[in-house]
């Protein structure tokens, strides 16, 4: 149990409290009193000087990395093994951890190798082939924590014998080399007992230790009413943590609000990942060419040197909702694409030129850089750039000249690419497609589409024709993505939660998993085709200075693992390679619904060994490819109206044009520019993600318990977690909220066996008493119901009787049999 937090602790706010205002004091307090804690012994080391950390450094006793705090068991952090993915990872576990937090680049000094813990799946296996193989030894627990030192005190066997991956290394903290984490939190209040002086801050995140807060910083009523400030979430900000405390000093920054409500509940979430949400500054529109997008027209100079597509039929394909449309398509019939009298196609992929309006180093820039992408929430977009830029002047909105720049490619009927031009444009968008429209035109290619059916359309062109280009492009589409994934491109399905929202209330009103089609994957390809195009032409141009993103492969280890737990479930997968990994994939792509569950279980797993994509500038790195999409070089130049790194891309890419010097940024500046959009991309990621489930919590709460299709994808002795099937969400089944009791745990199996007693209530035939297994790609029905402000938990009730002859397979037998049960 997490002794740092209490139950009921996870919770959300909203409001203003002010941390420059004066609060109120207390009557009858003095604060020229000043708490003096008493002398305690030091709970944490002191951090080591330079001199030791170097000497560390170089006998290789030490190492830095980035530490990873278990969100389920704060006492457990890890960091990337040096020696490579294919070892595991080091443990620093309880005290070890040295206030670090999670994220933070620190030092950490290898223990004793006869204190590093046995790594039994492995040690197993080479215990087996050693000399001692035929030896008795007792079995060992799934989750039995045990020191080399123990093994040679009962086995007798050499130290020096067991191999390195036969051990998970352990080591502590000795020093935070970079403050990565914002040490900030979100959460509630507590009395403190014998402590006049400080108040307890008790963080939502379990890896975020409580906090002393000082007295003067809280409204004097909580002393009174302490149980009236339950409901209310607080955000925080640590100042220090000291050697003899485990608890961090802090200051309270402001009351958000109630939990439970969305407003409060999203600005948690908003504080809680650091997003700058303020108001652009007067200094930022400064430097803006206008003031109202009415007033703005484009000068006549830049007619002069771009290349003119308004007369091309360009359109875009984007949500419904998208008011940010940065990239627009085109494509011709050409007679000779190749030179050669080669008839193909010339196609157009136009983006928003918004370093036109955001120069270089202005504030605005900086403002843009520091925010480093915009972030979408459930209900709600956090924008990079004003929204006079992204929603006005560099939207390609239709109708209207816009300014561009474009990646122009010359394909063969076979979609081969023979020409690729880059340039500064001006185009004029026919019509705002959504995705829907563009997959009505593919799945309909034979009808005639009415006007109305179809967004306002400019410039006299007809519905009929939009729809010829748009099939046009498909077919290109189809063509490349194929190519693609014979070539080794991988893409692991991550379900994604789209909400429907009362433009009013901002309440939830209907849920879905975000469904990937045709269209999406038509406008998907083309991206991808501009930005590896894109990527070559800067690398060639700027060999130490090219803008670039790479993907490294997963861990070796946590990916052999995860390919051993496929093998065991039935479900073989080969993850040397994206190309192998893919397919794997290709057994279990049919659309049916035990495809989909097939999908899910393995994704799940698969995902896990994933590394994260990262910005790079090219000086000085040694690994240049992108894994999942199997490809050498690729950067990110299609979305500049919502990612800064585009726009760096798209500096280079003007510069490598001789439309304009080079930007002023030397290698190192990049990378930091690099290294901060990686952590902004993150942390974007990690809001949106939390504001899905917060909406689903609230829609849960809004409209009660119902009952879903699960399968179980882990299984835990007291415990099993389940992906719920029509909306991608995980959620764990406790089994004492069950109306059975565990029979049987199997470890090495992962089984649960589930004893349901009699129940006279049940249908005829079903009250007797009767056991069900639980493992992996058991499916379930479960119940969904709402917990305390907005959690949600699963419980399965008793299955029926077809309940106990619909779900009796696993997925894996219902595969091998053609069982369409599920449909």
């Amino acid at each position: 149990m997490n002794t740092q937090q209490s139950s009921g602790d996870n919770a959300i706010v909203g409001g203003k409290f002010s941390s420059n205002a004066q609060p109120r004091k207390p009557a009858n307090f003095d604060n020229t009193k000043k708490f003096q804690p008493k002398q305690y012994k030091k709970i944490f080391t002191e951090y080591v000087s330079d001199e030791e950390a170097n000497a560390g450094l170089l006998d290789k006793t030490m190492f830095k990395g980035s530490i990873r705090i278990n969100p389920k068991n704060y006492q457990e952090c890890f960091l990337d093994n040096p020696k490579g993915t294919i070892f595991p990872d080091v443990l620093c576990a309880g005290q070890d951890r040295n206030r670090a937090m999670h994220g933070d680049i620190v030092l950490v000094k290898y223990k004793n190798r006869l204190d590093f813990l046995i790594n039994f799946g492995e040690y197993l296996k080479w215990w087996k082939s050693s000399p001692k193989g035929d030896q008795g030894r007792k079995p060992a627990k799934k989750d039995e924590k045990r020191t080399l030192k123990q093994e040679i005190d009962e086995y007798k066997i050499d130290s020096d014998s067991v191999p390195d991956n036969c051990l998970i290394p352990t080591g502590s903290v000795v020093r935070i080399e970079e403050k990565r984490h914002h040490r900030v939190a979100a959460g509630k209040l507590q009395l403190m007992t014998n402590n006049a002086y400080n108040v307890l801050f008790v963080s939502s995140d379990s890896r975020i230790p409580r906090i002393m807060i000082p007295r003067s910083d809280v409204d004097p009523e909580f002393f009174n009413r302490p149980a009236d400030f339950e409901r209310f979430l607080y955000t925080a900000k640590m100042t220090d943590w000291r050697t003899e405390s485990i608890y961090a000093d802090g200051r309270l920054v402001k009351l958000l609000g109630e939990s439970g409500t969305i407003g409060p509940e999203t600005d948690k979430i908003i504080f809680e990942n650091q997003i700058d949400n303020r108001d652009f500054s007067d200094g930022c529109l400064a430097s803006l060419p206008i003031t109202e997008a009415s007033e703005w027209k484009i000068p006549e100079e830049e007619f002069k040197y771009r290349r003119d597509f308004r007369n091309d039929m360009v359109f875009t394909i984007d949500p419904k909702t998208a008011r940010d449309l940065d990239d627009a398509l085109s494509i011709n019939h050409i007679d000779d694409c190749d030179g050669k009298g080669t008839p193909g196609f010339e196609i157009g992929i136009h983006i928003a030129d918004v370093t036109y309006f955001v120069k270089d180093l202005t504030e605005l820039d900086k403002w843009a850089e520091q925010r480093g992408n915009s972030t979408y929430l459930a209900q709600m977009v956090i924008p990079m750039l004003p929204r006079i830029l992204c929603e006005q002047l560099c939207s390609l909105n239709p109708g209207v000249d816009r300014l561009s720049f474009s990646t122009v490619v010359k394909v063969n009927y076979e979609a081969e690419i023979k020409d690729v031009w880059f340039g500064r444009t001006i185009i004029r968008s026919r019509v705002k497609l959504a995705y829907e429209h563009a997959q009505d035109f593919i799945e309909n290619p034979e009808k005639d589409f009415a006007p109305e059916e179809l967004p306002e359309i400019s410039d006299g062109v007809l519905p009929y024709e939009i729809k010829e280009k748009v099939l046009m492009l498909h077919r290109v589409a189809q063509i490349m993505r194929a190519r693609r994934e014979e070539n080794g491109a991988l893409r692991i399905e991550q379900p994604r939660l789209k909400f429907s929202v009362d433009p009013e209330t901002k309440q939830p009103i209907g849920v879905s998993v975000y469904e990937i089609r045709d269209s999406n994957k038509l406008v998907e390809e083309f991206m991808l085709l501009a930005n590896m195009e894109v990527a070559k032409k800067i690398e060639k141009e700027f060999p130490e200075h090219a803008f670039l993103r790479n993907h490294p492969p997963p861990k070796e280890k946590k990916m052999k693992e995860a390919a051993e737990l496929c093998a065991k479930i039935g479900f073989t997968l080969d993850g040397n390679s994206s190309s192998l990994l893919a397919n794997s994939f290709k057994k279990y792509n049919q659309n049916s619904k035990l495809h989909m569950c097939i999908r899910q279980v393995i994704s799940s797993i698969t995902i896990k060994p994933m590394q994260q994509a990262k910005y790079f500038c090219v000086s000085g790195q040694d690994y240049y490819r992108h894994f999942a999409l199997n490809v050498e070089r690729y950067t990110h130049f299609t979305s500049p109206i919502r990612r800064y790194p585009d726009m760096i891309v798209h500096r280079q890419l003007a510069a490598s044009l001789g439309y304009c010097s080079p930007p002023s940024q030397n290698a190192e500046e990049l990378q930091q520019i690099a290294n901060h959009c990686n952590e902004t991309k993150l942390a974007s990621k990690t809001a949106s993600e939390a504001s899905s489930e917060l909406y689903f919590g609230v829609f849960v709460h809004a409209s009660g318990k119902f009952q879903s299709q699960a399968v179980v994808i882990g299984v835990m002795d007291k415990a099993f977690d389940v992906i719920i099937v029509n909306y991608g969400v995980v959620k764990r089944v406790y089994c004492d909220k069950l109306k059975a009791s565990i029979k049987q745990y199997d470890e090495n199996g992962d089984k649960l066996v589930l004893e349901w007693l009699e129940d006279p209530e049940a249908e005829p035939g079903n009250r007797e008493k009767f056991e069900s297994t639980i493992q992996i790609c058991t499916v379930v029905d479960v119940e969904i119901y709402p917990l305390k402000e907005v959690d949600v938990g699963a419980v399965i009730l008793r299955p029926t009787l077809l309940q106990r002859g619909k779900y009796s397979k696993t997925l894996r037998q219902m595969f091998d049999e053609g069982d369409n049960t599920l449909e």
